[in-house]
């Protein structure tokens, strides 16, 4: 693979970036003006899209490490990149917990008797930073050694602004072999517990910010429908930046369309993958007849929601399925991007779906204005942010290659280590 970086961001988007960040934190301010609780749960909705998707692809990163992906060469690096949004996702949550929580969770004015123990602020508060702080920093570590073993040869590649970065990176150099081995090694222990402690944490995410909202009702699916939506989410994000990056730079060599038919398959299957939880967690519901269960499901496909729903359905299952189905969408760019927007853009309103029935019970009004989408620009643009921060820096292919793709590959590996 060709060592590549991304010398400075496209004009346009260096541009939009803040401009997104500045509208969506007018439009916060103003919300919170206007309906401080509406604005909170705005808030709390689009940072659950945003970072259950940052979180979803780098998982997309680790999974192709686990499963030796020959073919995810060229964008693992990218799905990688996501993860400078991690630390961002920290932050921000930290006023939701800390400020917006008593707008957000019903249980923190009316405590539910029998389940206090687990439904307080401090309790939520602790599990949360921990959960989270876990998670992230395996996944940041797992960037780290990933990165590495490339970053010694491309030092003399960067432009002074830069050495800085690289130096920290390659501290206590042990030469490149041993590093390759080195990282190896590390990654095939960091990789399957990451995995395992994304769903373990996203899992309890989803208990805490969204079961909890409706303190009577549960779902024993909840946690894996929450964690499987977020990585549905990278791996079309992942498409979306790699094509558009692959036009850009003019990476037709490397990225290939068997890579892009590669990448529609996991998208593909994942999305059918997504109906098959939904279609779980319904049916057990509807044949159940219980109360408790199906107060859930009514607040979501009565009006005023229903219109919505309906358009979760359409945008996330059933147009991709049908779009991505056939080989020729898989490996042409546009429609390729086209369905990939369209699944984002339904996940955003299932996000929405998570959260805003459950603290809108009763209502005749959609809630739904440009709160929200003030909202959306400005973690969009913090996004946008993080994720070009790490390209601009750091090499956009993985350059070294691990012994065990090597051998995949019928090339004999040996080391004096």
């Amino acid at each position: 693979m060709p060592a590549r970086r991304i010398e400075s961001l496209a004009p346009s988007l260096r541009i939009a970036i803040p401009v997104l960040i500045l509208i969506g934190a007018v439009a916060f301010a103003a919300a919170l003006l206007v309906d401080a609780p509406r604005a909170w749960r705005a808030y709390h909705f689009n940072w659950l899209y945003f970072t259950t998707i940052a979180q979803g692809a780098v998982i997309l990163a680790v999974t192709v490490s686990i499963a030796k992906g020959l073919w995810s060469r060229p964008i693992r690096r990218i799905a990688l990149g996501f993860a400078a949004f991690l630390p961002v996702a920290y932050l921000t949550v930290l006023p939701i917990l800390f400020i917006g929580a008593e707008h957000i969770f019903p249980w923190i004015e009316h405590p539910v008797a029998g389940k206090d123990v687990w439904l307080n602020q401090p309790f939520m508060a602790v599990r949360t930073l921990l959960g989270l702080g876990v998670l992230f920093t395996l996944s940041l570590v797992f960037a780290y050694t990933a990165l590495r073993p490339d970053m010694e040869q491309m030092r003399a590649h960067v432009p002074p602004r830069l050495h800085g970065l690289y130096a920290w990176f390659t501290r206590g150099w042990r030469g490149q072999e041993a590093e390759e081995l080195h990282a190896h090694r590390r990654l095939a222990v960091l990789a399957p517990i990451t995995a395992l402690i994304f769903a373990l944490f996203i899992g309890l995410l989803a208990w805490d910010f969204v079961m909890s909202l409706e303190p009577f009702w549960f779902s024993t699916l909840i946690g894996p429908y929450l964690f499987m939506g977020g990585f549905l989410g990278g791996i079309m994000t992942t498409a979306i930046i790699v094509i558009a990056l692959r036009d850009r730079l003019s990476l037709h060599d490397w990225i290939v369309p068997s890579t892009l038919h590669d990448l529609g398959k996991l998208g593909f299957g994942f999305t059918v993958f997504w109906g098959y939880l939904f279609f779980s967690q319904y049916i057990v519901i509807w044949y159940g007849l219980l109360p408790l269960e199906q107060s859930f499901v009514i607040h979501r496909f009565t009006p005023p929601f229903r219109l919505i729903a309906q358009l979760v359905g359409l945008f996330i299952f059933v147009i991709p399925f049908f779009g991505l189905m056939g080989v020729t969408a898989k490996r042409t760019p546009a429609i390729f991007v086209t369905f990939a927007c369209i699944s984002l853009f339904g996940l955003w309103l299932e996000r929405y779906l998570l959260i805003y029935p459950s603290l809108w019970i009763g209502t005749d009004t959609l809630p739904f204005g440009w709160q929200e989408v003030g909202l959306l620009l400005f973690f969009a643009g913090l996004f946008l942010a993080s994720i070009g921060w790490f390209l601009t820096r750091f090499p956009l292919f993985q350059i070294w290659q691990p012994a065990s793709e090597l051998e995949l590959e019928g090339i004999a590996v040996t080391s004096s280590a």
